[in-house]
């Protein structure tokens, strides 16, 4: 991996831990998310108006746009749905978790992208990074308790999170090279919250005003964040294979793991620190492969 890519994918994921922070703490969450998605479409349609008329764009280039756009809907939709559904300490280590893990088999398939076996190394302990940093204690019994909420909604929800996370990763990675990553990623975000808009105003009407009056100021900062922060990525794509990418970025988790320690004072600080070394040699490995 690339030095220039790698130090996008990491000033990315200190953004990525930043807004997921304040979306976390804001009281319903898709109400939350369908104001951020909005305030991004609003504060970067002045980007997309100077990028669009340099933008030459395939019928594969908007099916790429098409594709992703549903699928960050579900991404949307299934990070909701499972927060709704379950603890965090099992929600976000199985979305994260399997994102990076389906990526590198699916990039080999229909990517065709060879990996080495340092780089392999490196997405295997980020993976085993994110399964730690939830972690309880370092018994037995809480090692195999994600395993056993495996049949639990939340879990599948999680699942399906990461699933998305897959999906739209590789899309992008072919979509970005086909379509100049401002105006790609700007008509994504568009047609994701097209696409979220009447499941919100029949499901969660009444939660809407609350959640601006509440957190007006998280929703604005997190608008400019989301958008900023995922199009460093499609910038990081254009410059590595997607399986690095995708694994690099979940040193997110890190930041967010430290932000939780000292602002939120969560608990299980040792298996926080020890999934968060874990992820940072990981990531380490992936920027020394090839």
């Amino acid at each position: 991996m690339s030095g220039l890519a790698l130090v996008i994918v990491l000033v990315a994921a200190l953004f990525h831990a930043s807004w997921n922070f304040l979306a976390k703490k804001s009281k319903k969450k898709m109400a939350f998310i369908w104001w951020f998605l909005l305030i991004a479409v609003i504060a970067y349609f002045p980007m997309f108006l100077y990028f669009w008329p340099r933008a030459s764009v395939s019928p594969t280039g908007w099916a790429c746009i098409v594709a992703t756009g549903i699928l960050h809907a579900l991404y949307f939709w299934f990070m909701g749905g499972a927060y709704e559904r379950g603890d965090l300490s099992l929600v976000y280590p199985l979305s994260r978790g399997s994102g990076p893990l389906l990526v590198p088999i699916l990039a080999i398939f229909f990517l065709h992208e060879q990996l080495s076996i340092v780089g392999i190394v490196g997405i295997v302990l980020v993976v085993f990074g994110i399964y730690f940093i939830h972690l309880k204690t370092f018994s037995v019994a809480s090692f195999i308790e994600p395993l056993r909420a495996m049949r639990g909604s939340a879990s599948v929800w999680a699942l399906c999170t990461g699933g998305t996370i897959a999906g739209y990763s590789l899309v992008d990675k072919v979509g970005v090279g086909l379509v100049y990553p401002p105006v790609y990623i700007y008509l994504m975000f568009v047609i994701s919250l097209i696409l979220l808009t009447p499941y919100v105003l029949v499901r969660q009407r009444a939660a809407l005003e609350l959640e601006w009056l509440v957190n007006k100021g998280p929703i604005l900062i997190d608008g400019f964040l989301v958008i900023f922060t995922y199009l460093m990525i499609l910038f990081a794509f254009r410059l590595s294979k997607v399986s690095y990418v995708v694994a690099a970025r979940e040193v997110s988790i890190v930041f967010s793991a430290f932000l939780g320690i000292i602002w939120l004072k969560e608990k299980h600080a040792s298996q926080k620190i020890a999934g968060a070394a874990l992820i940072t040699l990981g990531v380490v490995l992936i920027g020394l492969s090839n």
